[in-house]
């Protein structure tokens, strides 16, 4: 047990730590960009960056779904790559259809699967809201 939760843990960490790298490149892209974003036309720019955000988002659950499946594949807990891949995007997801579980010996780690993807939609969700928060207050600003 003590060796699951651990195992989960330090894969949420590396989890965590990967979407908040790309959190911080994505700032780094968007203070670089900010002459650019003050320049009309606004609209087109604040869909450019709403794309940015959203691309960002997906490769955070992207690299966690496959960095669980790989650690899957690694302990052959399931029989397939693609089996791991998908047990890992239906917890990370936290939908947990039940139609592929993992062995009762290795379930904390399933739950830690959907704990972490939780984590991560709330992290998903700040960096959504604070680069739009950032791009009108960049652009209002010029109109003052």
């Amino acid at each position: 047990m003590l060796s699951q939760l651990l195992l989960g843990s330090a894969i949420t960490l590396v989890s965590l730590v990967g979407g908040a790298v790309l959190w911080w490149i994505l700032n780094e892209t968007l203070e670089k960009m900010e002459p650019w974003l003050q320049r009309p036309p606004r609209p087109v720019k604040s869909f450019v960056v709403i794309l940015m955000a959203v691309f960002s988002t997906m490769a955070m659950m992207t690299f966690g779904v496959w960095l669980w499946a790989i650690v899957f594949q690694q302990m052959s807990v399931f029989g397939s790559l693609e089996e791991a891949v998908y047990f890992s995007l239906v917890a990370y997801t936290t939908l947990g259809l039940g139609d592929v579980v993992v062995p009762v010996e290795q379930r904390l780690l399933g739950g830690m699967t959907g704990a972490n993807g939780f984590l991560m939609f709330g992290l998903m969700t700040a960096l959504l809201t604070d680069t739009l928060r950032h791009v009108r207050r960049v652009q209002h600003n010029l109109r003052d």
